[in-house]
This record gives structure tokens, C-alpha cells and sequence, in this order.
């Protein structure tokens, strides 16, 4: 069934935000925009599941192999270090030594060929937003971010916009008013919003907590003005609204200090591989590069991590030989790139502080213990909230059948009548033909009788969960 024709589509985006929060109590507009549409109960994130992967894999529908950034910090070759791609001058950086941020088309860049347009709004950091739309720029389209609006974006700006802070609701507010008053009213034929909460508060003051539920609320009542926005619109009901979010979280219990643990293990590390053997990323599932990546080095530290209480999977570029070890190919994150070895925390679905399954330890250095964390496998981090509603979209529907952030942007081009050729990703048509994909499960076993647990749908495989 071929899809429906949308005038225009609307992406409302909540940083971090855990699908099994979605409820009339803390988000009724979302929950009213998810029982007007289709949703996605096995909506997953990408490997490694952390902001500035999922942001290009969104924006591209394009797993990290193919669009290159691999992690929130990464070895870049050209640059020669460690990078962090939260910075502008980081952002610069890479668009100059590789002649683009990614290297795969975003949403707006195939919008434009297309003869169509799109905005972004954003109140996450300058890196994240940069991802969205790298080519915002040269195509003279919308892209604001508090901190480093584009021009067309600060000649609709007006008022600056308030300090970020903990929460970060005011921003989102304002950002909220933009996309209504001045942005929206430009007609884009697509449109972005990131709301930086509940991200921000979930790490800095718990997932669980007053100031993180209130923040949430937050969120959704400026949801509920988008939604409000719509209905007044002449072409309401066509105008497609799809929410999401690019990763869940779960409680870091305690910290570790992963730099200093591989010291003591004899294993010097630092940020430049010219002042250290090994070099070392941080997040949620930190990435291991090496100077002398002969494949004895490689089974030395691939041992000694998977003696590691706090370590769950070990993964790497090429696992031949380590035995235990999973390869990053089937889950899409293998480039130039990737590290030599990655791993993930060990956790639970033991309940926090607040009653709300998922616990681990973090190494995250400015996010304190008993703040969220992602970036791993667990179930609770790569879970993530996706619904559609709109035109011709089968209303009170759930779809059961696996998809992840790469088949978002497929699905707003067949929304607006827009081919996908090149994209990782696939529409997610069961949206409107109400007919879902089978899907079947596998699972790789690694050390210790732990495994990866897969999904196999649409030609593709997902990750499920570490177990």
C-alpha cells in the first residue's frame, strides 16, 4: 500500500526520554498523540546509544557505519586525538579534515533535492543540533540552537534565549515559542524540535525525581502547544506528527574510574595515541583505541576487561581470535573509525531509588551517582519511544515488529512523497497499511555465558538487549 501523502510533517523529539514513562500522568499530550496513531513498542536506539550517534543515525537514516560517527567521543585519524563532539570547534574540525560533518545525506539535505524544505529547533548542545542538519548552512535553511543559531535562524530569533540550567525547561519553553511564533509560520514541509529535557534533569538529578518528572511535564505541555498549533492549522488533518526519542536511560548507581583502573592494570591510556599506547573514550560505553593493535595487545585487554565485575560485553572491530568477544558489524557501528574494543557495563533490571527498573555503574565524568546514564546494551538504554499520527496513519495501532532510529527518516520522506535510495533505514509502512513485518530472534553468546539478544525484521538486524 503505497503511503499517505502528509502536507507537511512535524518531529517532536525528547532527548533521553524511557518509553515506559509515556502515561496520562506525566505526559498526557503525548500520551493523547500516541493513541491517535501507530506506535512502536520495540522502537530501539543504535550502538552505542548515546546522543551524537543517535542524532546522524536519526537525521540520515544511517547506522554509524555509514555515517561515521561512532561515538560521543571518538579517535578521529585526521585529527589525531580523541574527540568529544559535543564542542563547536569540534563540530568545525571534522567538516574541515573530512570535507563534511557525516558522510551520508541528512533528512534535509534529501528534502532540498527534493524541492522541499526543513527547520530544526533545538535546545540540546551545538554538537547534537549540528548533527540534525550539517548542511543547514549551505541550503540557507532554519537551524537555531541557543548557542550558535545559523543566520536564518537568528533573523527569526528575537529574544535570547535563557541560560541552560538544571532543569533546562526554560529553554525548551522558549525554543517552544520560537518554533511556534516564527518558525512553524515559514511553512517548512518538515520540521524538528529537540527538547534537551528530559535528558538533562534525568542525569543531573535522577530519573525518578521531582525535578525530572516536573521537567518532563514540562516537555509535554510544550507538546501539547505544538499539537495546539496544529489544530488551528487549515490542512490540520494532514499534517503529520511523529515523537520520539533517541535513547532511554538507566540509574548509575555508583562511579568508576575506568582511566585509572587500566593504569593499575598496566595499561596506559590517554586521549592522543601519540602521548599514550592506548587510547580511551568515555560515555556510556567506552571505546578502546590502540597504538600498536598487533593481535596479542588486543587479547591482552580483551582479557583483562572481561575480568572485570563491571563489565558486561566486550565488543570489537574484528573479534577473530577473542574468544568471548562480539563483533560491532551486526549491530551496524563498524567503520574506519570504530575502536579496536568497546564494552558495556554490567547492570540490572534491579528497581532504583524511585522503584524504576535499570541500574549500573557509570564512568560519565560530569554526571553524579545516582544520575541517568546510557550509551550501553541494557534494555533500558536502548529502548526508546516512537509514535506516529496524521494522515491515513492507523489510529490506536501498536506494532509490535522492530525498528530503530535509522527508519525514522524513511518514513517522514514517504510521508512527503520523497524516496529513501541510500538510506540504512526503511519506511515504516505498517503505519498505514497495518500489516507489521515478521520478525524472528537470535542471540550471540559471549564470556561468561552472557549474550547479545537480536531482532531480525525489514531485511535487517536490531539489538533487543544484553542479557
Amino acid at each position: 500500500m503505497p503511503p499517505p501523502i502528509a502536507s507537511r510533517v512535524i518531529v517532536f523529539g525528547f532527548d533521553g526520554l524511557r518509553p515506559d514513562l509515556v502515561g496520562a500522568r506525566l505526559t498526557p499530550n503525548l500520551a493523547r498523540l500516541v493513541q491517535a496513531g501507530t506506535r512502536f513498542a520495540n522502537s530501539r536506539s543504535v550502538f552505542p546509544s548515546e546522543t551524537r550517534v543517535a542524532m546522524p543515525s536519526f537525521a540520515t537514516g544511517c547506522r554509524p557505519m555509514s555515517h561515521g560517527l561512532v561515538g560521543n567521543q571518538m579517535l578521529d585519524a585526521a585529527l589525531g586525538r580523541v574527540v568529544n563532539t559535543k564542542e563547536a570547534a569540534t563540530i568545525a574540525a571534522l567538516a574541515e579534515a573530512h570535507g563534511a560533518l557525516l558522510q551520508r545525506p541528512s533528512l534535509g539535505a534529501r528534502l532540498a533535492a527534493a524541492g522541499k524544505s526543513l527547520a530544526v529547533v533545538a535546545t540540546g548542545n551545538v554538537g547534537a543540533a549540528c548533527c540534525l542538519f550539517p548542511e543547514a548552512d549551505a541550503l540557507e535553511a532554519i537551524r537555531w540552537q541557543p548557542d550558535l543559531p545559523n543566520r536564518r535562524a537568528a533573523a527569526l530569533a528575537g529574544t535570547p534565549a535563557p541560560a541552560a540550567g538544571v532543569p533546562n525547561t526554560p529553554r525548551v519553553r522558549h525554543a517552544t515559542r520560537l518554533l511556534i511564533d516564527k518558525v512553524l509560520p515559514e511553512k517548512p514541509d518538515a520540521a524538528i524540535f529537540w527538547s534537551s529535557e528530559p535528558d538533562v534533569s534525568f542525569h543531573y538529578a535522577g530519573i525518578g525525581s521531582e525535578v525530572a518528572q516536573a521537567a518532563l511535564g514540562a516537555a509535554d505541555a510544550c507538546l501539547g502547544e505544538v499539537l495546539a498549533w496544529r489544530d488551528r492549522q487549515p490542512d490540520a488533518a494532514d499534517i503529520a506528527v511523529i515523537v520520539m526519542s533517541d535513547h532511554g536511560q538507566i540509574t548509575g548507581e555508583s562511579r568508576i574510574d575506568i582511566r585509572a583502573a587500566l593504569h593499575q592494570a598496566g595499561f596506559a591510556t590517554g586521549r592522543d595515541l601519540r602521548e599514550a599506547p592506548v587510547a580511551l573514550g568515555g560515555g556510556g560505553a567506552p571505546g578502546l583505541w590502540l597504538r600498536d593493535p598487533d593481535p596479542s595487545a588486543i587479547a591482552r585487554l580483551a582479557g583483562w576487561l572481561q575480568a572485570q565485575d563491571f563489565v558486561r560485553l566486550v565488543l570489537a572491530r574484528d573479534p577473530d581470535g577473542l574468544d568471548g568477544v562480539l563483533p560491532l558489524s551486526p549491530l551496524g557501528a563498524l567503520h574506519a573509525r570504530s575502536p579496536q574494543l568497546a564494552f558495556t557495563f554490567a547492570g540490572s533490571a534491579e528497581a532504583d531509588r524511585y522503584g524504576l527498573p535499570g541500574r549500573s555503574v557509570i564512568e560519565a565524568a560530569d554526571v553524579p551517582a545516582g544520575g541517568g546514564m546510557h550509551g550501553g546494551l541494557h534494555a533500558g538504554e536502548l529502548a526508546t519511544l516512537l509514535a506516529i499520527a496524521g494522515p491515513g496513519i492507523h489510529a490506536g495501532a501498536l506494532s509490535t515488529t522492530p525498528c530503530d532510529l535509522t527508519d525514522i527518516a524513511p518514513t517522514v520522506l514517504a510521508l512527503l512523497g520523497v524516496g529513501c535510495d541510500g538510506c540504512d533505514g526503511v519506511p515504516l509502512a505498517e503505519a498505514w497499511s497495518g500489516l507489521p513485518p515478521p520478525c524472528t530472534h537470535s542471540s550471540l553468546a559471549a564470556h561468561q555465558g552472557r549474550a547479545l539478544r537480536l531482532f531480525h525484521a525489514r531485511g535487517r538486524t536490531y539489538p533487543d538487549r544484553a542479557a
